[in-house]
């Protein structure tokens, strides 16, 4: 019998993402660089081989998926480029050693991402394979990521070889559960 787990939007904030990442975003720190009109913060990305910038375009469609995967070598930062607005589901690291531990049903977080907000996400921090745009008709992001595992992907993709640097599940296949998320439009400002 399969089962549908509903994960609930919250808002995001720094300090409810700080066990999956960082935000890529203003802080409430002091620069560690500023001059005439600008101030930067250093954010901690790490990236272990090639680093590779890719552009993703991730089409509106129902917030409904089985499939959660994590990257063992390296930080992935997703950075909004149209101002999109979208869900970010993520759950903690398991052993990485151990390959049969995998995260509870209960629990994977999904987070509401404004358009203004990029999200740097921890190694080995298991996320779901889409990011979900609110609304139509897609949300484009730029992604750092490591070219040895995108590569690594992309070869699994085209010739099934089952990747080293990435571990991918499916709950449908695996335990008959699938996910879906709440309506995160409840946590919009009312339009004036």
């Amino acid at each position: 019998m399969k089962k549908l787990v509903e994960v609930s939007v919250e808002p995001i904030s720094a300090e409810a993402f700080a066990p999956f990442g960082q935000l890529i975003a203003e802080r409430d720190t002091p620069p560690v660089y500023y001059g005439d009109g600008l101030r930067a913060w250093r954010l901690d990305c790490d990236i272990a081989g090639t680093t590779e910038l890719m552009f993703v375009r991730y089409d509106y469609k129902p917030m409904v998926f089985s499939k959660i995967e994590r990257h063992f070598n390296i930080t992935q930062c997703f950075i909004p480029l149209d101002g999109a607005a979208m869900v970010m589901v993520v759950a903690p690291p398991t052993d990485r050693s151990d390959r049969s531990a995998l995260p509870a049903p209960a629990s994977l977080r999904a987070f509401l991402v404004g358009g203004d907000t990029g999200i740097l996400l921890w190694r080995s921090v298991w996320h779901a394979l889409n990011r979900f745009p609110i609304k139509p008709p897609a949300a484009s992001f730029a992604l750092l990521t490591a070219m040895e595992t995108q590569r690594e992907l992309e070869r699994q993709l085209h010739q099934g070889s089952e990747p080293e640097l990435t571990q991918a599940v499916d709950y449908e296949q695996r335990f008959a559960v699938s996910f879906k998320i709440s309506d995160p439009r409840r946590l919009l400002p009312d339009p004036a």
